[in-house]
């Protein structure tokens, strides 16, 4: 999709001497990362690449009954489980091991909006440090200029930002990895993991009419597999700390010989939009948006070369 821009082009220069970004390439991520292996992946790309800034790594919970009711979830014991200070660890220990604590950190709420039965006016709105900062950074935006944020777990902080905030609503582009959906019978099915973890946000979104929308549906996302000995034999070759946390967590959550990458391929469709297909469609009827940006195909052997370009040209040079 192509935006008609201002012939007059801001930039600045990010600290990675080099490298110049358009302010058209700043971008919130907004991540669980201590629930799937795929988090962790998109951000060490998402940072390595040249296409994108991130001005802001957000950590985000992933609560769901399964996580309280089992005693192991993914490696992680479940008793006085607290799901974003996972996340928030994760943030961290990447951020630390790419040399980049400069990229903002904040901590994501606790738990979703409203009740497991749902969510309705004056019921709970969750805070945390990083509902605060998306709501500074869209009061500094505009509907010309928009704040741009990559949801790639539950989308609780921006909910939660925009219930506070009802006003900053138009100043945001949103992107989410997340709802099943068929581009042929054009039948949406939030029956996902990204969905389940905070249905009531997913709703909060698409009832925004003034917010614009960008989904990348877990149906076209599937398609997106890396293998595992050969992922590991490339990533231990880096000779890198984050490099070597990537590989490790593959057998560390006993992962299946193929993985779906899930959110980088939103991060890479960010980043290269001439390897994605993005249509306007109808939302959920049950919603009230009239229209949301949905990508309906993907060129998975383009963006896995492109994924492993990235990290080569990256941890080359570091």
């Amino acid at each position: 999709m192509k935006y008609i821009r201002s012939t007059t082009i801001f930039l600045f220069t990010l600290i990675i001497p080099g490298i110049v970004f358009s302010q058209d390439n700043n971008y919130i991520l907004d991540a669980d990362t201590g629930n799937e292996m795929d988090d962790l992946y998109a951000i060490v790309q998402a940072i390595a690449s040249p296409d994108m800034n991130l001005i802001a790594l957000n950590s985000a919970q992933y609560n769901s009954s399964q996580i309280f009711m089992d005693s192991i979830w993914n490696g992680n014991k479940v008793t006085n489980f607290n799901s974003v200070t996972i996340s928030q660890q994760y943030n961290e220990q990447i951020l630390k091991g790419l040399n980049r604590m400069d990229i903002p950190h904040p901590i994501g709420c606790e738990t979703h909006l409203g009740y497991a039965w749902g969510y309705y006016p004056d019921a709970h709105v969750p805070k945390s440090p990083a509902t605060d900062f998306i709501i500074e950074q869209a009061k500094k935006a505009s509907p010309d200029k928009k704040l741009k944020i990559i949801c790639i777990g539950a989308v609780t902080n921006l909910a939660a930002a925009i219930e506070t905030k009802p006003e900053i609503a138009k100043n945001i582009h949103a992107y989410i990895l997340g709802i099943r959906y068929d581009p042929i019978t054009e039948i949406w099915n939030k029956n996902d993991f990204n969905s389940r973890r905070d249905l009531n946000a997913l709703d909060v979104l698409l009832d925004q009419t003034d917010l614009e929308l960008t989904i990348m549906s877990v149906s076209i996302a599937k398609t997106f597999e890396f293998e595992k000995d050969e992922t590991m034999k490339r990533l231990y070759a880096y000779n890198h700390t984050v490099t070597k946390l990537l590989a490790d967590i593959w057998p560390g959550i006993n992962a299946a010989k193929y993985r779906t990458m899930w959110d980088v391929t939103l991060l890479i469709a960010l980043q290269k939009p001439e390897l994605a297909t993005l249509e306007n469609r109808k939302p959920p009827p049950e919603n009230k948006k009239d229209v949301v940006h949905v990508y309906t195909a993907i060129d998975t052997e383009a963006m896995r070369t492109h994924f492993w370009k990235t990290l080569d040209t990256y941890f080359n040079k570091h």
